[in-house]
């Protein structure tokens, strides 16, 4: 795998604190940032992999659902609370209220 050089920037205290780290364990701060990233992302990547059957079955029921008439649609939301109904339901807030 090819390495290419990047500059990141950071505050001066977590840069002492990863070199310290790096010399501690030791590693070159490349070598410490890319293994501590790459665990990281591979946590990451197994949560969304836990997940993804999840993901994909509100996806299915919600096209299910369709755009029938809902029990509570009545219900006037605040701006706040349709932001934080929107944000539940993992969708852009609409950031009006609803009639």
């Amino acid at each position: 795998m090819a390495t290419e050089r990047f500059s990141i920037s950071m505050p001066a205290e977590i840069r002492d604190r990863i070199r310290e780290h790096a010399a501690d364990a030791g590693l070159d701060v490349s070598t410490f940032l890319t293994i501590a990233a790459q665990a990281q992302m591979d946590q990451q990547d197994r949560v969304r992999e836990i997940f993804k059957p999840y993901k994909e079955a509100r996806t299915e029921a919600e096209k299910q659902a369709g755009t029938g008439t809902w029990a509570g649609d009545e219900i006037e939301l605040s701006r706040q609370e349709q932001a934080e109904v929107d944000a539940l339901f993992g969708r852009p807030s609409q950031g009006e209220a609803t009639a």
